[in-house]
């Protein structure tokens, strides 16, 4: 599901200069050089990230969802005194529910991930505060496409692991692409539509398009998918699940579908949440968590397997976009 959408084009991290650190073995290759780093958090959390700002140890969500970086204040970080008072200080996002809000534009001195070092960031700043936080680091935002789409990103986050290929346009080599993935794997394109990742794929053989979206906590599909593309369901569950987001709510029940396809893979009786009040579908954490993911959005691709992993680490629901849960009886 869209969350938070700029709708000016002032507010970028400014990576199109990024030099990662060098590796002899990415000589004559499509990968230019590449920085690893461990994800931190549990099975239900939306993949995490340790960063610095400032030097100042924090953690940041990672979602194709969102446009920025966007940053919320927090008891250990305040970024009111780094709001930047340019022409470009203030833009407008649209939340949830696609009412215009407000929000500063904030210059960091230098934004690190990875052990490398982004001077001189720019960072959206949100209304609210942050109150969450994984193991001692502070979650103070989310980090969108002015980030990720610099890269080819693999998510394993079974093994806790994410990866950053610096790439290059237009090259493809497979036997890379097979060392990377480590295994068998399907492959797909990918579509930029308004600045968000889109993928085909068919839902019991209806073709419908999909935003990837780690943050959201499960594949979601509008309500109006079923009546509009006769989708068949083998099950919906009696439980309605009620949530709430800023004060407004929709309603959504999980539902068994009898197959999911993306590419040449095919997952049958696959569950899926249906939802009121959202316009599009999104691939959500539960795909994440069950493959190793390699997202090059600079050559169009993802590239996808089953995930081998054993983490057994509980999590606690961390997402950016926060929402309170209740479940009612559908008479």
């Amino acid at each position: 599901m869209s969350k938070w959408k700029i709708i000016v084009s002032g507010a970028v991290l400014g990576l199109s200069c990024l030099l990662l650190p060098y590796e002899a073995n990415a000589r004559q290759s499509c990968i230019v050089a590449s920085i690893s780093e461990n994800l931190i958090g549990g099975q239900s959390d939306t993949p995490l990230m340790p960063v610095k700002i400032n030097d100042q140890p924090a953690a940041l969500f990672l979602s194709y969802d969102y446009d920025d970086i966007y940053v919320k204040n927090s008891s250990s970080m305040n970024f009111d005194k780094f709001v930047d008072e340019s022409v470009w200080g203030t833009v407008d996002v649209f939340n949830t529910f696609r009412k215009r809000e407000k929000a500063h534009v904030v210059r960091v001195d230098k934004f690190s991930f990875g052990g490398f070092d982004v001077p001189h960031a720019k960072l959206v700043l949100l209304k609210g505060a942050s109150n969450q936080s994984v193991q001692g680091l502070p979650v103070v935002g989310i980090g969108g496409t002015v980030f990720l789409n610099n890269f080819a990103v693999l998510f394993d986050v079974k093994n806790k692991k994410i990866t950053f290929f610096e790439v290059e346009d237009g090259c493809e080599n497979k036997e890379e692409i097979t060392k990377i993935m480590g295994g068998d794997f399907h492959e797909v394109s990918i579509h930029n539509n308004a600045n968000r990742l889109e993928v085909a794929a068919k839902i019991s053989g209806r073709k419908v398009h999909f935003f990837i979206n780690p943050d959201l906590d499960m594949t979601e599909m509008p309500m109006d998918w079923i009546a509009e593309d006769h989708i068949p369901l083998v099950k919906k569950d009696e439980k309605t699940e009620v949530r709430f987001t800023r004060g407004e709510g929709y309603i959504s029940n999980i539902a068994t579908v009898e197959s999911l396809t993306i590419g040449d893979d095919t997952e049958k009786n696959r569950k899926i949440k249906v939802a009121d009040k959202i316009y599009a579908g999104s691939l959500g954490l539960d795909f994440f968590a069950d493959h190793v993911v390699l997202i090059d959005a600079i050559n169009s691709k993802m590239y996808f397997r089953k995930s081998d992993g054993t983490s057994t680490d509980a999590g606690h629901n961390l997402h950016f976009e926060t929402s309170k849960n209740a479940n009612i009886d559908v008479k």
